[in-house]
């Protein structure tokens, strides 16, 4: 008969982060159909003792892991004295010794029931009447501490040898066995499979409130009482500063030392900013952890079409007051730079207080969320305003937006004053007071939104540490590719030069000057400039790449194409945008904090998640639900069915 190796890691310790440390390791063979009950005699014979230990158990099929299970020694009953070693045991609170006795109670494939149950005592008795069988514990000196009084392992009655039919399972005792199925958040595993697992595993049916308490406990114990991760804060924030010297980091408490903001700009990013355009999109989505708040970002794109995060934190809500902190926060970390503007949702306070915080500072809209409102008050041929509405606000040319302002007009007169009203400079290209580029949405807030969507579940200190993390992987992975790039620009921009360099075969150059040159394509002339990095078409000035017109001037004269680019796209850049590392924070047993720090007081706020189910989408509004799906133009024509990198159309503004 075969036989499983079964590695046993005792003698350890548990950490706070609830992992199992400075442990050792010794194997046994158990038979390939043993019981549960099997494997647990095996340990009892091999760590037989009076001392408490704690075993994980790891079932192996030729070295590799195939399960884990937490097992405390003290669960386990030497067969031959039971009663000498378990009188007299001491638990460090009333809650371990519940679950003590109910996984003995289950091992030991009885019943029983609470005689006696208080702060300062735990009496258990048989389930059946007149049994011997008795257990009592109590309070030392009225503390958290239990220890074992009497313990009578007689019984007078059948039960103990008779397997019964209602066999339950309690959730200390189910939270114990997921454990280890909850270290990673962002594992989806719901109360269903729990209650799928536990028939499986134990043979007990439980019900779906029991197994939601049970995963409630086990998530407690991995990362503590939702209370207690705002009192992390002080050290943890303390020990960025010192990791990460020149960031720019902050709390904000109540005077009640309620929580109020964090914000986080790391030296990392602050650097970055410097090479990349000054576009900062800003965004906030809730947090679905047991306590209210609203994480916000601001974020921008690097020269590869990548998202390099500014600056992040947590707010109670989007409010004024909380809004404007943040961003005198982030005006403090970066300043007001040249040609620089915010882009956002239409959110009332963003609008109100980036005018007062940055009084000379443009504020553009997104142009989605501008799209909704007009969908909102203009129900009228929605699907043909999309297209009019999406093309215009991507317009090159003055005579290419007026053209299509004329064809709003005819649809609805009420949507173009609506539009003008708004302030073209707020959601068209052409009208920005600077080059907004391609950042005319805010979907690269939603995109880290998007991302974190499990982590908002967290506690706030876990939740930051999550974030911290995946900042710092995207950081590393931008500037491992931006090292490899061996092309003339980044990945995103490198692909739209390509296709431009496709569009200008069949078109006719006449010099006039040494930089400038007439454009014949398809029968129209374009000028195109360049020293000065000018096409009549728009593109070249505003894309800052060489557009198919300045792609065939450049192949005319022999010129390499790289020069007539933006410095922001070029590899060398974007290395730079990423050159400062952001490293891993010390193990928390190395942390060194002042003592002022750690006796800082932090209280979680106020506001409580309501009760009931929460929320995992959010609701779309009536435009998102009868938008048809896998409706996608082309951003060189227009027109539907292909994308850019098949395009043979000639460009929309012909």
């Amino acid at each position: 008969m075969a036989s499983l190796t079964v590695l046993l890691r005792h003698s350890g310790k548990w950490n706070d982060e609830g992992n199992y440390i400075d442990f050792s390791i010794e194997g046994i063979l158990i038979k390939e159909y043993a019981s549960f009950n099997d494997l647990i005699d095996e340990a009892v014979q091999m760590y037989d003792s009076d001392t408490d230990y704690t075993l994980a158990i790891e079932l192996a099929n030729s070295g590799e892991a195939i399960g884990v299970f937490e097992l405390h020694m003290d669960l386990i009953i030497s067969k031959t004295n039971k009663k000498e070693v378990m009188t007299g045991q001491v638990y460090k609170d009333k809650a371990t010794l519940k679950e003590v006795m109910n996984n003995y109670a289950i091992a030991q494939r009885f019943q029983f029931r609470v005689d006696r149950s208080n702060a300062v005592s735990y009496a258990l008795i048989c389930i059946s009447e007149d049994c011997d069988w008795r257990f009592k514990a109590s309070s030392i000196n009225k503390s958290e501490l239990f220890k074992v009084r009497e313990f009578n392992d007689n019984h007078t009655c059948p039960l103990k040898d008779k397997v019964y039919e209602q066999r339950q399972a309690s959730s200390s005792l189910i939270s114990g066995i997921i454990r280890t199925k909850l270290t990673n958040h962002k594992r989806k595993y719901t109360p269903r499979d729990i209650i799928d697992d536990v028939k499986s595993d134990l043979g007990v049916d439980v019900s779906y409130m029991l197994a939601w308490r049970a995963k409630e406990k086990a998530m407690n114990f991995l990362r503590g009482e939702p209370a207690d991760s705002y009192k992390k804060l002080p050290g943890y924030l303390y020990t960025m500063d010192k990791t990460y010297p020149g960031s720019h980091i902050r709390m904000e408490k109540s005077s009640k030392n309620e929580f109020m903001y964090v914000y986080i700009s790391l030296y990392a990013f602050i650097r970055g900013f410097d090479h990349c355009r000054s576009i900062v999109v800003v965004d906030g989505s809730h947090l679905k952890s047991y306590y209210t708040g609203t994480f916000v970002s601001a974020s921008t794109l690097d020269g590869a079409g990548h998202i390099l995060p500014l600056a992040y934190g947590v707010i109670d809500s989007e409010n004024d007051a909380a809004w404007t902190w943040f961003f005198e926060q982030f005006k403090i970390a970066y300043g007001v730079r040249e040609n620089m503007c915010i882009v956002s949702d239409r959110n009332e306070s963003i609008i109100k207080f980036v005018s007062r915080v940055y009084p000379d500072l443009p504020h553009c809209a997104c142009i989605w969320h501008l799209w909704n409102n007009v969908y909102k008050k203009f129900k009228k041929s929605h699907a043909k305003l999309s297209e009019i509405y999406f093309s215009m606000e991507k317009a090159y040319t003055q005579t290419e937006f007026d053209s299509l302002m004329e064809k709003v007009e005819k649809v609805d007169i009420r949507v173009k004053e609506y539009l003008e009203l708004a302030g073209y400079e707020k959601w068209a290209r052409l009208y920005a007071p600077v080059n907004r580029g391609w950042t005319m949405t805010s979907n690269i807030a939603e995109s880290i939104n998007a991302a974190l969507v499990s982590a908002r579940e967290l506690p706030i200190y876990d939740f930051l540490e999550e974030v911290r993390k995946m900042f710092g992987r995207w950081n590393c992975s931008n500037r491992k590719e931006a090292t490899q790039t061996y092309k003339t620009l980044g990945r995103k921009y490198q692909e739209m030069l390509e296709v431009n360099e496709t569009m200008c075969t069949r078109i006719t150059v006449v010099p006039s000057t040494e930089y400038l040159h007439t454009v014949n394509d398809g029968g129209r002339n374009y000028t195109v400039c360049l020293l000065e990095r000018k096409c009549v078409c728009g593109r070249f000035q505003i894309d800052e790449l060489p557009c198919p017109h300045a792609w065939a001037v450049l192949k005319s004269k022999f010129l390499m194409p790289e020069e007539y680019c933006s410095s922001y796209y070029k590899p060398s850049t974007i290395v730079m945008t990423h050159d400062v590392p952001v490293y891993s924070l010390p193990d928390k047993n190395d942390w060194n904090i002042p003592e002022h720090v750690a006796e800082e007081v932090v209280l979680p706020p106020k506001w409580k998640r309501p009760p009931g189910r929460p929320k995992k989408k959010r609701d779309k509004n009536l435009s998102e639900l009868l938008l048809s799906k896998n409706q996608h133009s082309c951003s060189i024509c227009g027109q539907g069915g292909h994308n850019k990198r098949t395009c043979r159309n000639a460009p929309r503004n012909k």
